[in-house]
């Protein structure tokens, strides 16, 4: 524990806000590096910066476990009462930039990628990911590499809990054009303004589907722009909205709904709705994980709840290919001022982890190479 501990201080020490992630990899490459029998590299990805590979292959018959963290944070926001590179434990609470989201759980799979590698009967992966707080472009840039696994396990933060399944996400964009008048006698326009807020009303009342798991889809504007400088009826606005949705809804369905909703207004304006265009990589699908074979193994040595998430992370690119599971300790503040996590939580996760190594090597005719 003490190793997995010191490694998240030392990760939140290091600054690695998205797009700046240059110190963090190189730190990990050296640290993985070291680690007997290892293959470890950098692969660039897009500008954005390296994803941090390694691997350890004990026979190609035997099952493969990924593990996964991603890099960077969020920006340093304002509010923080202390220094967020600056590591410090005050009662069970670890602060820090990142320290929750998600440098812990970095430490974690490092620490377990050691585990896995000293145990002669798993193939092992570390892929440490940039981008998750952007658009996954690292995630995207390892599938694009044909990587492949029995498991992919991910240290997000998930309050001590197996997260096994989230809702996805899709951004769509709608243009509202109406027709300028002078400002004075805007009866003789039609003011895109009014008629997008009319919009984002009807917007409450289009149908979300529940799933049994995963709950509720949910629809929320992110963005409104529109107007202009002199006295004239706005005959443009453009909205940017989020949907979060769950198996059995489409990208199809989603968009059939908002046009409904700009139909129902009976509206003097155009409607354009289309996804959101500037998206650089796939939108993230929903996903539920079934709890078999070496996923199985894997919740039975951890022994906790299962949980299901509400948005969305690099582990929804990771579940198109393989089961994923998330299990990482418990957080508080992420993406705000004062960010902590539960170094008892730490110290559980890990003994989970260490379980779930042993019991592969307690059970090698269960994982025996396959011919």
């Amino acid at each position: 524990m003490e190793e997995t501990l010191e490694l998240a201080k030392k990760l939140i020490s290091m600054p690695s806000t998205m797009g700046d992630t240059a110190a963090v990899e190189g730190f990990i490459l050296d640290w993985l590096s070291q680690v007997k029998g290892a293959e470890a590299s950098l692969t660039p990805v897009g500008g954005i910066g390296n994803n941090v590979m390694a691997k350890v292959v004990h026979g190609s018959g035997y099952p493969t476990v990924l593990l996964n963290g991603h890099l960077d944070t969020v920006e340093v926001c304002g509010g923080w009462t202390r220094d967020p590179f600056t590591p410090a434990i005050e009662g069970d609470s670890l602060y820090g930039l990142g320290s929750a989201d998600m440098k812990s759980g970095v430490a974690i799979a490092m620490v377990m990628f050691k585990e896995l590698a000293r145990s002669g009967c798993v193939n092992a992966i570390f892929a440490g990911t940039v981008d998750e707080e952007g658009n996954s472009a690292g995630a995207f840039a390892l599938l694009d590499s044909d990587i492949s696994g029995d498991i992919c396990i991910i240290p997000e933060p998930s309050g001590g809990k197996v997260m096994m399944g989230c809702r996805g996400r899709v951004v769509f964009e709608a243009d509202v054009r109406g027709t300028s008048a002078h400002g004075s006698r805007p009866g003789e326009g039609v003011n895109a303004i009014n008629e997008a807020a009319g919009f984002v009303r009807e917007l409450e009342h289009i149908p979300l589907l529940k799933h049994p798991q995963l709950g509720q889809g949910s629809v929320c504007v992110l963005e409104m722009t529109g107007g202009t400088r002199t006295l004239s009826v706005p005959d443009k606005c453009w909205l940017k909205i989020d949907r979060h949705y769950v198996p059995g809804e489409t990208k199809e369905s989603m968009l059939e709904d908002m046009e409904s909703a700009a139909e129902r207004l009976a509206s003097g304006a155009k409607f354009e709705i289309s996804l959101w265009k500037q998206r650089p990589t796939p939108f993230l699908e929903p996903y539920v994980t079934q709890n078999g074979g070496l996923v199985r193994m894997f919740t039975e040595a951890v022994g906790s709840p299962f949980s299901f998430g509400k948005s969305v992370g690099d582990y929804n690119a990771f579940a198109k290919i393989m089961p994923t599971a998330v299990y990482g300790p418990l957080g508080t503040n992420w993406h705000a001022p004062d960010e902590h996590v539960s170094v008892s939580s730490i110290t559980e996760c890990m003994e989970g982890y260490k379980r779930f190594a042993a019991s592969l090597v307690n059970n090698k005719p269960f994982i025996a190479p396959r011919h």
